[in-house]
């Protein structure tokens, strides 16, 4: 991600330096973590688990600019976001709900949390305006549980349908001709999620506190729908089925 939005924001006419311990990106400005003391705009785009040590390195060199994360998990960040509200650091947090497969932006959902710097969160929005984005503005004491109740649960139905297709022996060098349009859906969950590199996959259900609620959660209602749809009696199946529509059915 950190290559998608070092090219989009080249686009949008910021001269972009990039700071990256694994060398040059290729097209771009190299430059000492000292960059970030003058930037206009500090991104920290680092892999979950080495975010918050970027963050905090962000926060050593003083930036006089803009500072933001991209991390899709929020709670490991909160010291170091912390540290730079008490040292008057224009702080802000975003979260791109998507990878940097995407050919573009448009269509796509961004979340710009608000660390309690009303005026940097509209900065960080400001940043992406025109690029025709859904962009939502939430607390960031909110990202976690909804990024868990959400992708992490997205992920959690991937992989647990992965694993029964594998175990299943289902073949899918055949698929055409014999899958149903909900098989094909599954297999476009699916897919991502096994492409993904695993320390990844892992990090966005172990460092988010509310995942451990939420995969419990999906292993009950596994459970409960396994004996509604074998029982005789279609009544109470029914009336399951007709609760989920009231409680996801869009109120506007």
């Amino acid at each position: 991600m950190g290559r998608r939005l070092a090219f989009f924001f080249r686009q949008r006419g910021f001269r972009v330096l990039i700071h990256d311990p694994a060398g040059a990106l290729r097209g771009f400005a190299p430059a000492g973590l000292d960059a970030a003391r003058d930037a206009d705009v500090v991104v920290v785009a680092a892999s979950l688990e080495r975010t918050a040590a970027a963050l905090e390195a962000v926060l050593d060199r003083k930036p006089r600019g803009l500072v933001l994360d991209i991390a899709s998990v929020k709670a490991p960040l909160l010291p170091a976001i912390g540290r730079a509200r008490a040292e008057g650091v224009a702080i802000a947090s975003v979260h791109p709900m998507f990878g940097p497969e995407v050919r573009s932006f448009r269509g796509s959902d961004l979340i710009v949390c608000d660390c309690g710097d009303a005026a940097a969160a509209r900065r960080a929005k400001a940043l992406f305006a025109g690029a025709g984005l859904k962009i939502r503005t939430i607390p960031l004491a909110e990202h976690d549980s909804w990024n868990a109740k959400t992708l992490g649960l997205a992920h959690f139905v991937a992989l647990a349908a992965a694993g029964a297709l594998a175990e299943l022996g289902v073949d899918l060098d055949g698929v055409d001709g014999r899958a149903s349009t909900s098989f094909r859906h599954l297999l476009t969950l699916v897919e991502p999620i096994l492409d993904q590199e695993p320390a990844l996959t892992r990090a966005i259900q172990a460092s988010n506190p509310q995942s451990d609620l939420v995969a419990g959660h999906l292993a009950e209602q596994v459970e409960a729908f396994r004996r509604l749809l074998f029982e005789k009696d279609l009544t109470a199946l029914t009336s399951r089925l007709v609760a989920c529509r009231r409680a996801l059915r869009p109120r506007s």
